[in-house]
C-alpha cells in the first residue's frame, strides 16, 4: 500500500500506526466482506429451499459448500495478514484444479456416486481455491474488484434459480423481459448491490488511511491523525450509497434481461417437433407467474418418459438418476471434469515436460548467454562499464570456486578473501588479483579510467576464468552451471 514497499496486504512494518490501529482499519473491510458473502451463500440456500423438494442429499452438498465457503474466505485472509502473494496462491489454486481434473481422467468418477465424496470433492478441490482467493484479494490494494466474484456468484444463483422456478424462462422467452423480476428476486439482489458498494468503499478508505500512514509514504505524518482527518464513511454517506445501490440494481433488473441468452436441455431441442412448438404463456403466468409444472416436478413415484413420449419399460432403480437441486448443478460439473479430463492430462504432461526442460536448461543457457557477453560484448560499450564487466566475470570464476561476493562488498574484499581459497585450489598462482580489484574499486567509485586498464583487466577476467573452470572436477562443474548467477 506504501510506495516501494512492493507489498500490498493489509499491515505495513514501519508505519507510523500501531499494529493495533492497523488491525482496526482491516476489521472494517474485513466484517463487511464476511456479511456480504454470509448473506449471498443465505439467500443461495434459501433459494433453493423454497424452490426445491430438499432431500438429505441437497443439505449435505449445502453443507458442503458452505464450510467450504467460510473456510476459504477464512484462510484466504489470513494468508493476506501472513504476506502471502497472489502467484503463491494462484499456483496453489491452479494444482487443486488439476488435482480435480486428473481426478476423474484417473476413474475417480466412480467414487463420485458416493454423495459424500462427492460433496467433500467438488467443494474442497473446485470451490475452495474460489473462496481463498477472494479471501486473499478482499485485503489486497488493486484487487478489491476480483474479490467481489464469489459473494455475487451466489447472489445471481440465487436469483436465477427463483426465476427459473416460477415461470420466469418461459415468461422472457415470450418476450416479456421485465416480468422475470419479483419482489423475491429483487429483495436478493438489492441487498447484495448495495453491500457490494459498500465493501468497495470500506476497502478503498482502508487503502487510502495505510498509504497515508505506510513505512514510505510520500506525505507522512508525523503525528496520528484523528477527527475529521482521519478516512471514514459519514451517515449521509450510507444513504447515498444505500441510493446508489438500488439505482444500480435497478438497472442491472433493466438490462440483464436483454443480455441472458438460452440453450435448448436433452432431448427439447428445436429439431425435435421440426422447431414448431409454440410455448403457452398460460403455463407460466396461470398461477401469479408460478410454474403449472412445479407439482409435476415434485411428483413422487413418477417414471421418466423416453424421447418419444412413451413410458420406458425401466425397473425402478435401474438406469441413471436424475439428480434435483444443488446435487444435480455438482454432478453437472462433474460431467464437465469427466469430458475434459483427458484433455486436461494431455495438455498437463506436455506443459510439465516443458516445465522440466525449461527448468534443466535455463540456468546453463543463462551461464552461456551472459559469460558470452562477458568475455566479449556484443555492442560496444563504455570503458568504465567494460571494467564493470570484466570484474563480473572474476565474480563468477571466484563463486565457482566457493567464494561468493557478500551484498555492498567492495571488489578488494573479495579479493582478500579469496586469495587463499585460489592458492589452494591449484598450485598456479593466481597473479594481478589485487591489481585488478584495485582498478575495479576505482571505476566504480569514479576515481577515473586509466590508460591500460581496460586491457589489463580483460587479459586477466578471462585467463582467472579459465583457469579456475579447468581445475574444477565434474561435480564442481556441473553445480556451477546450475549456480546462479
Amino acid at each position: 500500500m506504501s510506495v516501494g514497499t512492493g507489498w500490498t496486504g493489509p499491515l505495513e512494518h514501519g508505519s507510523s500506526m500501531t499494529l493495533w490501529g492497523q488491525i482496526k482499519e482491516a476489521a472494517v473491510p474485513i466484517v463487511t466482506y464476511w456479511v456480504w458473502v454470509f448473506y449471498a451463500y443465505f439467500v443461495f440456500t434459501v433459494a433453493i429451499a423454497l424452490t426445491e423438494n430438499i432431500g438429505s442429499d441437497d443439505i449435505l452438498f449445502l453443507s458442503a459448500f458452505g464450510i467450504s465457503t467460510f473456510a476459504g474466505v477464512g484462510l484466504g485472509q489470513v494468508m493476506a495478514f501472513l504476506r502471502v502473494r497472489t502467484w503463491v496462491l494462484m499456483v496453489a489454486s491452479a494444482m487443486m484444479w488439476t488435482a480435480f481434473f486428473v481426478f476423474f481422467a484417473a476413474g475417480g468418477s466412480a467414487l463420485m456416486n458416493n454423495d459424500v465424496i462427492a460433496a467433500i470433492v467438488v467443494s474442497v478441490l473446485f470451490l475452495g481455491p474460489v473462496a481463498m482467493t477472494g479471501g486473499l484479494w478482499s485485503l489486497e490494494t488493486n484487487r478489491s474488484l476480483w474479490a467481489t466474484w464469489l459473494p455475487m456468484v451466489w447472489t445471481v444463483g440465487a436469483c436465477l434459480v427463483w426465476i427459473e422456478d416460477h415461470g420466469g424462462v418461459g415468461i422472457w422467452e415470450e418476450g416479456d423481459k421485465y416480468a422475470v423480476w419479483d419482489l423475491v428476486s429483487m429483495a436478493m439482489l438489492v441487498p447484495s448491490v448495495g453491500l457490494f458498494l459498500l465493501f468497495l468503499v470500506t476497502r478503498e478508505t482502508h487503502r487510502l488511511a495505510t498509504w497515508r500512514r505506510g513505512p514510505t509514504a510520500p506525505l507522512r505524518p508525523s503525528v496520528e491523525e484523528r477527527g475529521v482527518s482521519r478516512p471514514r464513511i459519514t451517515f449521509a454517506g450510507l444513504i447515498l450509497l444505500a441510493a446508489m445501490g438500488v439505482g444500480l440494481a435497478v438497472v442491472t433488473a433493466v438490462v440483464a434481461p436483454y443480455l441472458w441468452r438460452t440453450g435448448p436441455q436433452d432431448g427439447n431441442g428445436p429439431n425435435d417437433n421440426g422447431g414448431t412448438e409454440q410455448h403457452d404463456p398460460s403455463q407460466y403466468k396461470g398461477d401469479g407467474g408460478k410454474s403449472n409444472n412445479r407439482a409435476d416436478k415434485k411428483e413422487k413415484g413418477r417414471k421418466p418418459e423416453c424421447r418419444n413420449g412413451q413410458y420406458c419399460p425401466e425397473e425402478e432403480g435401474s438406469g441413471p438418476k436424475v439428480p434435483d437441486g444443488v446435487k444435480q448443478a455438482a454432478e453437472q460439473v462433474v460431467e464437465a471434469a469427466k469430458q475434459a479430463g483427458g484433455t486436461i492430462c494431455s495438455v498437463l504432461s506436455i506443459a510439465m515436460m516443458l516445465g522440466l526442460g525449461a527448468l534443466l536448461a535455463y540456468r546453463p543457457l543463462k551461464r552461456l548467454f551472459v559469460l558470452r557477453h562477458l568475455r566479449d560484448p556484443l555492442w560496444d560499450v563504455a570503458p568504465s562499464t567494460r571494467i564493470d564487466q570484466c570484474w563480473r566475470m572474476v565474480e563468477i570464476a571466484l563463486g565457482d570456486a566457493g567464494v561468493r561476493a557478500l551484498p555492498g562488498e567492495d571488489a578488494a574484499g573479495l579479493a582478500k578473501r579469496a586469495a587463499p581459497v585460489l592458492k589452494e585450489l591449484s598450485p598456479v598462482e593466481v597473479h594481478g588479483l589485487e591489481e585488478v580489484a584495485e582498478v575495479a574499486d576505482r571505476v566504480r567509485f569514479g576515481l577515473g579510467v586509466g590508460p591500460k586498464d581496460v586491457e589489463v583487466i580483460e587479459r586477466f577476467a578471462r585467463w582467472v576464468l579459465d583457469t579456475v573452470w579447468e581445475r574444477l572436477d565434474d561435480k564442481a562443474q556441473l553445480a556451477a552451471m546450475y549456480r546462479g548467477i
